[in-house]
């Protein structure tokens, strides 16, 4: 990998740019001359990006891996399993293969990253999708034990009732859109459409 590819993926890493690193790592890769630039290619780091951004394109990437890179590489073997983990919705598996692997340290701040943005996305849905839940079933979606889940959803204003051992969710309300009359026609026209077809 180029010196100059190393110092900005590094430097993104250490400003906590995570979403940059597939960016990155994707423009050196079209743009090198090398039609073998993936055989000396830090695959690991590359997939992890994708991962923390948009998990299909790491799927595509894995393919684009050549074989002998995915032999005998340890680390590499574990971020496929977190991609699995990931592609499938297999909550209980992607925390257990976060947390499985001892990371290399070029990694490590990576791994915190996707840890943290999955448990906030993780959340926020179960916000969207439950009006009352109990602490078990944010526990086992968030990898938390039971009282980690109950307070980081006390946090965000989810109220426990310790006579049914539920959380009421806090519902955020949502965010109101302001259309001008043509963008109202037009959002109009479209649901006129999507109901007609």
């Amino acid at each position: 990998m180029a010196d100059a590819v190393r110092e900005a993926v590094s430097a993104a890493v250490k400003e906590s740019h995570f979403e940059l690193i597939a960016k990155i790592m994707d423009a050196l890769e079209l743009e090198s001359q090398n039609p073998n630039v993936l055989s000396q290619w830090p695959h690991a780091l590359h997939l992890l990006g994708h991962i923390h951004n948009k998990t299909a394109d790491a799927r595509f990437l894995w393919k684009r891996i050549p074989q002998s890179a995915k032999e005998n590489n340890l680390e590499l073997e574990a971020v496929f399993k977190l991609l699995q983990f990931c592609w499938n919705r297999h909550y209980a598996g992607m925390w257990q293969a976060l947390q499985a692997h001892q990371w290399s340290p070029a990694l490590q701040p990576v791994i915190e990253a996707i840890t943290l943005k999955s448990r906030s996305e993780l959340v926020d849905l179960i916000g969207i999708s439950y009006s009352t839940v109990s602490p078990s079933k944010v526990s086992s979606i968030c990898g938390l034990t039971e009282s980690e889940a109950l307070a980081s959803c006390q946090a965000l204003g989810w109220t426990y009732d310790a006579n049914t051992g539920m959380l009421s969710v806090l519902r955020k309300p949502p965010a109101a859109v302001q259309l001008d009359g043509f963008g109202n026609l037009q959002q109009l026209s479209s649901y006129m459409v999507h109901l007609e077809a």
